[in-house]
């Protein structure tokens, strides 16, 4: 064997460009799916770095009815679920997301989550420095190894440090590693009661884990949580008919919004593999074009098949080891540009390396698709005519009809391969013009956002901030630059997000639930200045204040659901956002799609912020740029003013197109790369075209010397060259076709506004396969009508 791979790198050294252009083949592919395996590897398969991980799971709330879950629990429902025997072993609760806190003197926005301390139990890390929560102690905060170094010098400096969470102190006793990281980018967690507070059975406020019971497995836990389910549907047949509960491990709960995405590109990106082995074996083919006599005089001096075989395989491991180390260096900057490309809500992100997994991943695809490569070639070597072949001379060939046949089906099943990637890619990249494109019920351009947080703690303090907030939109409104402000909470494709359940005032129900909808706060002129109509009634005003009788402006699709053709202005809404007073309808404005580009408008209610205080002194604040200013620029002016009116305030400033491109960045994550993927693909398959028809026109040089010599013009050559590699074309075509409506299902899910069988990308895929492919494979042509008859025929 020894032998074998020294003599098998030898023959690869005189032959530099063969060599070059296999490996460098190999490692593309190789590379690619390093890269991306990398990420699979990070964020689907690694296990969570916790004590026992398949033990701590999600407790979600599923609506059986409407056949979906979401994880998050009612606060009875969380008493009831935990106080079974024997069913968990611990758990814990959580909330929260990006909010202001103050340290001294200056205010930011960071990660603060509120957890009970069932919840660091749940988890099992041990802190980096200092102690966990402690039940008697109240007002102990934890925060992350960053958030120390980057506020506090380092991690001995962090504890005994004060942070300021609406106007509550908290003294650091904790610094957490990085391994704990839950919920994902949190700086800070500060402690919360161990029993739920909110009582309520239709408030779903409680993110909840647990552990496991020992010797409970999953099946068994969710078996429990479908028979508590029934009885509580039974007992509280109003909040909880169609209602149970499931345990989902919590690596597949972090990861279940892009595990599709990332099966599905790997998948993708193996048929680029694919493509790559089938390139590398009809350059092996070719090569065997000129060794068939060597092959013989082995056979002639005693070498068994086996051992030709054996000799074969050895230079294509050496060419799969040389690929393999060109693609692992590959695969290292093919993580960074993935982790560029990456969405923001992309999980366990910092855990995406070129691990020894990884590693492993390289060297097992660069040995299989080596194998795969080489293993056609060297069984057509291995059946030369020793006869034949040493009659033959020197131009021995393996270019008899089976070999020829196995070139063509390998260059078709590349296309084939290559067209199923460009119609995926296609119908992915006319989804993401078509997210940009599609009308939202407002103007995107030239918004600046200011997400602000006040510190408020009662209703005199909340009051306070509201009314702060009003007196500095006025002043950011006559900012140099700035047409018109507005203060708003839950901005479209923001981070603030409010819904539940409202009911028509002297109407009867709609059914056995109550009609949900988006609740919205919002001040004067917000609709003006995102560009939403009002189509009936008026907007909110200065009138509209706390005590005065309490107000609302609807979507057209709630007047539409609840009162039809009725007019909706001055009839009464009742919901529980923070009060049992009715709400009056006081005008009707156009729909929006408020979630994502992607998502149909939906029901909402907006009300005004003042009259909502509790809710108001976590908002946004939208500016309406005058055309030809950079929004950009006036983030300066800006921060000025809110630091004048009040240090405490924390902001961040944003604009309303990155804020949309941010909610529809996994369609752009998707896109993008299966584009580079199908180029890639038919990159190779245009070479390999190419290499085909320069190999047959090098076969065919003799016939073509006959047939000028007899008259033919370089034309009519060119055509019948270009002519076999249209039906090349066709051929690949109609089996890549053919692959992409058997796979259309899997990516109706991923489109917006097309059908998996899309019969333009299909046309413009395939009319632009069939140029590339006649072009790639009109040098070799050209190159064969300038051949001499006179040297062409003396080769016979």
């Amino acid at each position: 064997m020894i032998q074998d791979f020294l003599k098998a790198w030898r023959g690869l050294l005189t032959k530099p460009g063969f060599t070059l252009l296999a490996a460098g083949t190999l490692a593309l592919g190789i590379g690619l799916n390093t890269a991306l395996f990398s990420v699979v590897n990070g964020v689907l398969l690694a296990p969570l770095p916790y004590p026992e991980p398949d033990r701590v799971v999600s407790v979600n709330t599923v609506f059986v009815d409407e056949k979906r879950n979401i994880p998050r629990l009612t606060g009875a429902d969380l008493l009831d679920l935990t106080a079974e025997q024997g069913l968990f072993e611990t758990y814990g609760f959580y909330y929260g997301g990006r909010i202001g806190l103050q340290m001294s003197g200056r205010a930011e926005f960071a990660g603060v989550a509120f957890a009970t301390p069932g919840l660091l139990a749940v988890i099992g890390v041990a802190p980096r420095a200092g102690r966990w929560f402690s039940e008697d102690d109240k007002t102990g905060a934890l925060v992350s190894e960053g958030f120390a170094r980057r506020n506090f010098g380092g991690i001995p400096a962090a504890l005994g440090k004060t942070v300021t969470v609406d106007n509550n102190v908290y003294t650091v006793s904790g610094v957490v590693p990085p391994a704990f990281d839950f919920p994902k980018d949190s700086d800070v967690w500060v402690q919360l009661p161990s029993k739920p507070e909110h009582l309520s059975r239709s408030g779903y406020n409680y993110r909840t884990l647990a552990r496991l019971a020992g010797g409970v497995s999953l099946e068994a836990a969710n078996a429990r949580l479908e028979t508590l389910g029934g009885r509580l549907a039974t007992a509280f047949p109003s909040e909880n008919k169609n209602k149970s509960f499931l345990a989902v491990p919590l690596r597949d709960q972090l990861t279940g919004g892009v595990r599709t995405t990332l099966y599905f590109l790997m998948s993708a990106v193996a048929l680029v593999m694919l493509i790559a082995c089938a390139n590398v074996a009809n350059l092996l083919l070719a090569r065997a074009t000129g060794r068939t006599r060597e092959m013989a005089v082995r056979s002639a001096l005693g070498a068994s098949k086996w051992r030709v075989i054996r000799q074969l395989l050895a230079e294509n491991l050496v060419l799969g080891v040389l690929g393999a180390a060109a693609g692992i260096v590959l695969a290292y900057w093919g993580v960074e540009l993935l982790l560029q490309m990456a969405p923001a809500t992309m999980p366990r992100a910092g855990n995406i390396g070129v691990s020894a997994a990884a590693l492993g991943f390289a060297i097992a695809a660069s040995v299989g698709a080596a194998m795969l490569s080489g293993l056609t070639p060297a069984l057509e070597l291995s059946r030369v005519d020793l006869i034949e072949s040493l009659k033959s001379g020197a131009r021995g060939s393996t270019a008899g009809g089976r070999a020829n046949r196995l070139r063509y089906a390998l260059v078709v099943a590349e296309i084939g391969l290559s067209v199923m990637l460009a119609v995926g890619s296609g119908l992915l990249f006319r989804t993401f013009l078509s997210l940009n494109a599609v009308e939202l019920g407002f103007q995107k351009d030239q918004v600046l956002v200011l997400y602000a947080h006040a510190p408020a703690k009662g209703l005199e303090q909340a009051v306070k901030a509201t009314r702060t907030f009003r007196e500095l939109s006025a002043k950011l409104a006559a900012l140099p630059g700035v047409e018109r402000a507005a203060l708003a909470m839950g901005m479209p494709a923001g981070q603030y997000s409010i819904n539940g359940g409202y009911r028509v005032i002297g109407k009867p129900a709609e059914g056995d639930k109550l009609p949900q909808a988006l609740w919205r706060l919002s001040g004067p002129g917000y609709f003006e200045t995102l560009g939403i109509p009002l189509v009936q009634g008026r907007d909110f005003n200065d009138r509209d204040l706390y005590n005065a009788p309490a107000v609302a402006i609807i979507s057209e699709s709630l007047a539409r659901r609840s009162f039809a053709a009725e007019d909706p202005v001055g009839s009464q809404l009742k919901i529980g956002l923070d009060s049992d007073n009715p709400l009056t309808v006081v005008g009707v404005v156009r729909d929006v799609r408020s979630t994502s580009p992607a998502a149909r408008p939906e029901a909402e209610i907006y009300m005004p912020l003042a009259q909502h205080p509790f809710h108001a002194n976590e908002l946004q604040i939208a500016l309406r740029i005058a055309p030809g200013v950079r929004p950009e620029t006036l983030t300066g002016a800006a921060q000025g003013l809110v630091t004048a009116a009040d240090p405490n305030i924390a902001v961040r400033f944003t604009t309303l197109e990155a804020m949309l491109a941010g909610s529809i960045d996994t369609q752009r994550f998707r896109a993008y790369l299966l584009m580079v993927f199908a180029g890639v693909a038919l990159t190779l398959a245009m070479a390999g075209v190419y290499g085909v028809m320069s190999y047959v026109i090098t076969q065919r040089l003799p016939e073509m010397g006959l047939r000028m010599a007899l008259g033919a013009g370089p034309w009519s050559l060119m055509g019948l060259i270009l002519s076999r590699a249209a039906w090349l074309a066709v051929a690949g075509l109609g089996v890549g076709l053919a692959g992409a409506v058997a796979t259309s299902r899997v990516l109706e899910g991923m489109l917006f506004g097309l059908k998996g069988v899309d019969l333009p990308t299909y046309l413009g895929v395939g009319v632009a396969v069939l140029v590339v492919t006649v072009l790639a494979a009109a040098g070799p042509a050209w190159r064969g009508t300038r051949v001499d008859p006179l040297v062409a025929l003396r080769q016979e």
